[in-house]
């Protein structure tokens, strides 16, 4: 009974969300709900809303699960690029198989591999000629390695062919090789140059002065040796 009801509340809630973003009446969006993707029917209600802890939280962030059956192309691009990232203990928000909750380093590492777990960080397209490529980057929970993977999703294009023969990027999808596609959505990407993530200076043009030989330490770091 316990379980029945908490299901119950899961799935009102999901059907208000999208009411609020879609303007649909409350029943339009829940047969909305009801039928996306044509498995919403098997997908435990408490991932199409925000767990608890998370705040601040549009639908757009809660991946492909929320979307309507009938979901453009360019719908299931934004989705699979806009979803926020969980801890290894919940499930990945992204539409395809990856490796969220995997452990960190490699199987010959032997006992100094990192005990700790990968989680999926972000999904966006990887190419310039293939609307199927995306890049992968996860963050491992325990030593906070990064990882970057590549990864072919024919089911999910970023973006589509144009009349000039180029490809058109999807609305609302970023693409860090079309920095002028993307909107002011206050989502930061990070420097894919030098590598600095979201919510750290850039480094790319700091004097590198003469560093530390054995540390690499040097400009703006200094040495640790």
């Amino acid at each position: 009974m316990t379980t029945s009801s908490s299901s119950d509340r899961s799935r009102r809630r999901a059907i208000r969300m999208r009411k609020a973003e879609t303007g649909e009446s409350y029943t339009a969006a829940g047969r909305a709900l009801a039928g996306a993707g044509s498995t919403t029917a098997t997908i435990d209600p408490a991932l199409l809303v925000p767990y608890p802890d998370e705040t601040n939280m549009d639908v757009d962030e809660l991946g492909w699960r929320v979307l309507p059956a009938d979901a453009t192309p360019a719908q299931r691009a934004h989705a699979e690029a806009y979803w926020r990232p969980v801890n290894p203990a919940r499930p990945c928000r992204c539409c395809g198989s990856c490796l969220h909750a995997t452990q960190c380093g490699r199987d010959d590492d032997g006992k100094d591999r990192c005990p700790g777990l990968l989680i999926h960080v972000d999904r966006y397209p990887g190419g310039l000629f293939s609307v199927n490529d995306w890049e992968d980057v996860y963050e491992c929970a325990g030593c906070g390695a990064v990882l970057t993977v590549s990864v072919e999703l024919p089911a999910v294009p970023w973006g589509e062919a144009n009349p000039a023969g180029g490809i058109t990027v999807y609305d609302k999808v970023r693409h860090p090789n079309f920095p002028d596609h993307d909107e002011d959505d206050g989502y930061d990407p990070g420097c894919f140059e030098c590598g600095a993530r979201a919510g750290y200076r850039c480094t790319c043009d700091d004097d590198p002065q003469d560093g530390c030989e054995e540390c690499g330490g040097g400009g703006p770091y200094g040495c640790n040796c």
